[in-house]
């Protein structure tokens, strides 16, 4: 059973915000003893907070495995792939994916050995690409969601640098997700994508779900029909007054092939 939208943006909260706020009020009633008291009492006041900084991830996690792709299967939001940065990654940025095709499991290790396993920047990062069991997530992309409060719950990294990216029908995806849930997302990438009802938009709700965030939109150099709605998409988006930009990759179509350097998505995500 996938967990409620509302809770995952109470777990998000909770990550930026810390959520125990009465860790030390035992020893705040102790306020009217003299001063050599008071000292010791707000020294456990510090302690107290270093307690609450502990990073204490729920018991059903699956334990991180460095440099693998893991296929997380057993979590309440799965299935999803998941690949760690190299060492301390508590703070680190986390990027989710949404394949294109059907975005079946098959989808999903495409994406990962086309458009990020060779990546300059890849050991920065935390990589997440969904992918659905029966291989259609086209009708639930909304659970990127809940993944995105999974993973920062059971492995850290920075709420404030999740980045929301796909590809086809993924990308068309990921553009109507910001609309519909932009807050646990810091950036849009589509590469491809763009707004499915584009150009019957709203351009107040683009702007409150894109305002102050960067937008990536990309397309092969031959790939016609979609090169030029990421153009269209970038013209739009520029337009309203939100950081787009647009980039087209050399002697590539539709789909990238193992000539594509990957390195451009990373250096996006790590500037913002």
């Amino acid at each position: 059973m996938r967990w409620p939208i509302l809770w995952s943006m109470c777990v998000l909260a909770w990550l930026a915000l810390g959520c125990d706020q009465g860790g030390s009020g035992g020893d705040d009633d102790d306020v009217s003893a003299d001063d050599d008291d008071a000292s010791d009492d707000d020294a456990s006041d510090d302690d107290a907070g270093d307690d609450d900084t502990v990073f204490d991830p729920p018991e059903w996690c699956e334990e991180a495995q460095a440099d693998v792709v893991q296929d997380i299967t057993t979590h309440p939001s799965a299935p999803y792939l998941l690949h760690h940065p190299d060492g301390d990654s508590l703070t680190v940025p986390t990027v989710v994916f949404l394949p294109g095709g059907g975005g079946g499991q098959q989808s999903a290790e495409g994406a990962w050995g086309h458009r990020f396993s060779a990546g300059g920047g890849l050991e920065q990062v935390r990589v997440v690409i969904l992918y659905a069991d029966d291989g259609s997530l086209l009708d639930e992309y909304d659970r990127a969601v809940d993944v995105v409060a999974e993973v920062l719950a059971c492995y850290g990294g920075d709420p404030a640098h999740v980045h929301l990216a796909g590809a086809s029908n993924g990308g068309r995806g990921a553009y109507q997700l910001m609309l519909d849930h932009p807050e646990p997302f810091a950036t849009l990438m589509g590469a491809p994508g763009y707004f499915p009802d584009y150009p019957d938009l709203d351009d107040d709700a683009v702007l409150a779900a894109l305002g102050g965030k960067a937008v990536y939109n990309g397309a092969g150099e031959h790939d016609e029909s979609w090169n030029e709605a990421a153009q269209l998409m970038n013209e739009y988006l520029l337009g309203l007054g939100i950081d787009s930009i647009f980039v087209e990759f050399e002697g590539q179509g539709h789909s990238v092939d193992e000539s594509f350097d990957e390195t451009v998505f990373f250096d996006f995500w790590l500037a913002h």
